[in-house]
């Protein structure tokens, strides 16, 4: 090989970084690490799903399905929800749909973030995600394109309640229900003299900012309103102006209201996933521990080892 190739050469240099003859420390997992690591785990675990399943059954929450009662159109219908002992405030009202695909991959696609952000789009080819919902006839024009174009917007829920208990309209709170994040950077109005067919009035409205953050499951609820007095133990009354459609995919829609912990909602997934590990560990370690008092298995000798031969 000639001096030329030798420096060309793509051989790591001979060091000991390089090839690998550092100083390095490998643990040999031996039985009593083994069993006191699971019986701790097991010790940590099972208390902590506990207290996060405490958390969750704190927690009230209230549905009625309404779908199967209001039919969609001009007119308003009116349900009720039994609540059996006082909602502390803050109280959170949601909407709940199921069998709504928002996480089908054309429908996560079907937006464009330019236009959410206030700018304006005027090259048609900037709307091929919204496919299929860009503009009017899949026209060029701009003085045709959807403002915002895409699925997601178009199909924005516009249901709309009246919450009243004992005769009495219950306040709702709307600002806050989006995350400060969506208001603040992703969500702007575009200028007033911008072209196009408007389908939302308004970009930054939060019921608007709540549809647009995609679910990533088939059964969700979103933020409708916060209600910040106490409700009390009775009977809710809703007014409902039912505008949309579910019936043409199966779907259903609900009514939810509900408090919060430190947790957050109600979810005893978590405070289970916890207490289900830790006994799995806990158990394990004491099964590992009656194997090696009981029978007990010879460990190796280090001294028959290459590097020490």
């Amino acid at each position: 090989m000639s001096s030329k190739e030798v420096s060309q050469s793509n051989r790591p240099a001979n060091t000991a970084f390089k090839q690998q003859r550092l100083k390095a420390w490998e643990p040999i997992l031996t039985p009593a690490p083994v069993i006191i690591t699971f019986i701790v785990i097991g010790i940590i675990f099972i208390p902590i799903g506990a207290v996060m399943l405490n958390a969750s059954n704190q927690v009230q929450e209230y549905s009625k399905r309404y779908d199967d009662i209001c039919d969609v159109g001009n007119t308003t219908c009116n349900i009720s929800i039994e609540v059996p002992k006082d909602m502390d405030a803050p109280v959170y009202m949601y909407y709940r749909l199921e069998n709504f695909y928002q996480n089908h991959r054309r429908y996560v696609k079907s937006r464009n973030d330019n236009q959410l952000r206030g700018e304006v789009v005027t090259s048609y080819d900037q709307l091929q995600d919204c496919e299929p919902y860009k503009s009017v006839g899949d026209s060029h024009d701009p003085n045709f394109f959807y403002l915002p174009c895409g699925l997601i917007a178009k199909s924005m829920f516009n249901d709309s309640f009246t919450v009243r208990q004992s005769g009495a309209v219950v306040p709702l709170q709307k600002e806050g229900i989006a995350w400060s994040s969506d208001k603040e950077k992703k969500f702007k109005n575009p200028p007033p003299d911008t072209v196009g067919v408007r389908i939302i009035p308004d970009f930054e409205d939060e019921d608007f900012i709540v549809w647009m953050r995609t679910a990533g499951l088939p059964d969700f609820k979103k933020l409708y309103r916060i209600i910040n007095t106490d409700v009390k133990k009775g009977s809710i009354d809703l007014e409902i102006k039912a505008n949309y459609p579910v019936r043409s995919f199966d779907g259903k829609k609900y009514v939810v209201f509900s408090t919060t912990t430190w947790i957050g909602g109600k979810n005893p997934f978590l405070g289970y996933a916890y207490i289900v590990v830790g006994v799995v560990c806990f158990l394990q370690g004491i099964v590992f521990l009656i194997k090696h008092k009981v029978a007990p298995r010879k460990l190796g000798d280090p001294k028959y080892l290459e590097w020490n031969k």
